[in-house]
């Protein structure tokens, strides 16, 4: 199915609205910027996108989509938040080594660091990010939940915090800007976050 011509727009928005954030920081990080990287007028931004925090919160979202279409069609496996059935450890290490690849592209850990930078100042922008972690916590939790179904649900939601916080933690650590990335260090952050999933001791 075609795309809209409102949908092709707003996509034009965020992708330049992503490349400021990537290659000018937060400190360009106002509409007026965004504007000028898209070649159009304040006014018709905010047709699309009112606020700042709306277009942070789209731009989150997307890349959420993005990340969840691609570890879907990678694994095979249904990712969303109330998937049901069992989880195996291999099918769990394949996705796992695939969140572990969604991590490692630079352009997209630049975009969530000035993101982190613009929220750090603006409470909207905040509220966006955070929006953005519940959600993909959430989704996170429904992995846990199909490892682990003899939990109660806030031990799933806990699981999933922890494992949100590694492999984000991960994603500037592994990243060219703080270079500690090594294949036995790849093996220890999955090894651990299956133990998280399945509550098993991870394999030496």
């Amino acid at each position: 199915m075609t795309e809209s011509k409102g949908a092709l727009r707003k996509a034009a928005l965020l992708d330049a609205a992503e490349n400021v954030l990537v290659t000018k920081g937060n400190a360009n990080a106002a509409m007026r910027d965004f504007a000028a990287a898209a070649g159009v007028s304040i006014g018709h931004l905010q047709h699309y996108f009112p606020t700042r925090a709306d277009l942070i919160r789209a731009m989150l979202e997307r890349s959420l989509e993005r990340s969840l279409q691609r570890l879907v069609e990678e694994t095979g496996l249904n990712l969303g938040v109330a998937a049901a059935g069992g989880l195996t450890r291999e099918e769990s290490g394949r996705l796992l080594t695939a969140l572990l690849h969604e991590h490692s592209a630079l352009e997209d850990v630049k975009m969530h660091l000035e993101i982190w930078a613009v929220a750090s100042a603006d409470q909207p922008a905040a509220d966006a990010l955070r929006s953005f972690y519940a959600l993909y916590a959430a989704h996170v939790g429904g992995v846990v939940r199909r490892g682990r179904p003899d939990l109660p649900e806030v031990e799933h939601a806990a699981i999933a915090t922890a494992i949100v916080s590694l492999f984000e933690g991960a994603a500037v650590t592994r990243s060219d800007i703080a270079g500690l990335r090594t294949e036995l260090g790849d093996e220890a952050i999955i090894r651990t976050a299956q133990w998280l999933i399945h509550g098993q001791e991870p394999a030496p």
